[in-house]
């Protein structure tokens, strides 16, 4: 009778034939498959820094490959990118001491000293009182170099336009004040202001004093100011001789000294009769004054 196939006693292949004290399936494990029973170690346990571990750890990386952590790695510098390495920053803490407040701004492009900030004076201006001043602030706030810039080029086109406003101004009020001053001075306008600079000369007055006045009290004021010093002083005619030069006289002494004319007697005789001898004369006179009160030369 023919023997059963796959029987131990035949040799049959189709299963190992074990040793003694050893089961089939402690012959049959091969290591690193399921069946090996030898303890399996994780890629972490390379790891020496102890910090390190505890925070893969506690990430959990030691359940997976050393190809995941690689790959997580990979992918979080594509987002980055790679050309941003070593170029990050990490915001100040509350905290944060001096010197780490100091390599934060220098990173962000504070230049390292307040005279270092690349700004300079606009040409034809040599105080650089107020660019000093904010140079120190900002290299105290940790502003950069470019953020500078971009303020103080804002700051001195605000400063330009101002300072042309105060010009602009300036000269319209000049101009009405001339115009005034023109229609209440009339013919001595000219005496008038040429004397005020005499005076002002005199006085020891500078042009700074005399902006000063024109600023506190108007320049209309500030003129009259000075003219009546100058009156007061004797020197309004420059030794001309006579009180007032003739020609020279401002509306209201015009009027003053036509109304005492005639009221005189002996002058309204010659400017009535005109066979008088004095009548062209009178004549002339009044006629002069009357232009100067009309304020007309």
């Amino acid at each position: 009778m023919a023997e059963e196939a796959g029987s131990v006693e035949t040799g049959n292949p189709g299963e190992a034939t074990a040793p003694s004290g050893e089961t089939s399936a402690d012959v049959n494990a091969v290591p690193g498959s399921p069946l090996t029973t030898e303890p399996q170690t994780s890629w972490l346990d390379g790891v020496t820094d102890p910090s390190t571990k505890a925070w893969a750890e506690a990430k959990g990386l030691q359940n997976g490959s050393f190809e995941n952590v690689l790959g997580s790695y990979h992918n979080l510098e594509k987002m980055v990118g790679a050309d941003k390495a070593g170029r990050t920053i990490t915001l100040l803490g509350d905290d944060a001491s001096s010197e780490e407040r100091d390599a934060y701004f220098n990173k962000l492009g504070r230049p390292e000293s307040a005279a270092q900030y690349s700004v300079a004076l606009p040409e034809g201006i040599t105080d650089d009182t107020r660019l000093n001043m904010m140079r120190n602030k900002a290299h105290e706030l940790g502003i950069s170099d470019a953020q500078f810039s971009g303020l103080a080029e804002a700051d001195a086109a605000y400063l330009s336009a101002t300072r042309q406003g105060m010009t602009d101004k300036a000269a319209v009020s000049a101009a009405d004040a001339e115009a005034q001053l023109r229609t209440e001075w009339g013919a001595a306008f000219e005496l008038k202001v040429a004397s005020i600079d005499v005076a002002a000369h005199k006085l020891g007055m500078s042009e700074d004093h005399l902006n000063g006045l024109r600023e506190a009290m108007g320049p209309v004021e500030a003129m009259k100011f000075v003219d009546g010093l100058n009156t007061k002083m004797g020197d309004h005619n420059f030794d001309e001789g006579e009180k007032i030069i003739p020609g020279h006289k401002t509306p209201e002494q015009a009027k003053e000294e036509l109304d005492q004319l005639t009221m005189n007697k002996e002058f309204m005789d010659a400017w009535m009769d005109g066979t008088h001898p004095g009548h062209k004369t009178a004549v002339e006179k009044k006629a002069s004054l009357s232009r100067l009160v009309s304020g007309v030369v």
